[in-house]
């Protein structure tokens, strides 16, 4: 494990740690109910201070190896639009999970950063089965996942938020093959 969370940069995109002063730009974000419908741990209303505590918890799982977590901004503004993360599983396996504020989807931002996160994960952490899932009432976040080259695998249902209902969810892998020895 790397000590420093290191800062990734795609052609439009900067991928950093998250700091405390970035807080309030969470709460903003990821509070909009559009965004936290789509997950099931972004709570709305975001509480005060929930952010700060999210915040912590990210460098811990990074130091813990547990998880990375990359705050998502613009590459020309330090900004934050989003963020994009993998939850370590099994056997260099990971979850990838990810979410966009609202003025920025639909741009190709949250595809660049995921592939950008995948890139990181084979080089970084060796990691050969990523996978994901997301609700089928956001088709949108499928189409992120097929465009970062994970292939749907499947559906379910999970226990919702209530602890109660039941949502459809759909799974989907991307498996990292090692390149076969050369007869040469």
């Amino acid at each position: 494990m790397i000590d420093e969370q290191p800062t990734l940069a795609t052609e439009r995109l900067r991928l950093r740690a998250y700091r405390a002063d970035d807080a309030a730009r969470i709460q903003t974000l990821a509070g909009e109910r559009d965004v936290a419908e789509m997950t099931s741990t972004i709570p709305h209303p975001y509480p005060d201070g929930a952010a700060e505590r999210w915040i912590i918890q990210q460098a811990q799982s990074w130091q813990q190896g547990t998880a990375v977590t990359f705050a998502v901004t613009l590459r020309n503004k330090d900004e934050i639009i989003g963020a994009v993360g993998l939850h370590n599983g099994e056997r260099n396996e990971a979850e990838i999970g990810y979410w966009i504020g609202i003025p920025y989807q639909g741009k190709g931002y949250c595809t660049e950063a995921v592939e950008a996160l995948i890139g990181f994960g084979i080089a970084e952490l060796g990691i050969t089965r990523f996978f994901a899932r997301h609700l089928k009432r956001n088709p949108a976040s499928g189409a992120v996942l097929r465009n970062a080259g994970l292939r749907k695998i499947g559906k379910d249902n999970i226990v919702w938020r209530d602890g109660i209902s039941m949502e459809a969810i759909e799974c989907y892998e991307l498996l990292i093959q090692d390149e076969a020895p050369s007869d040469d």
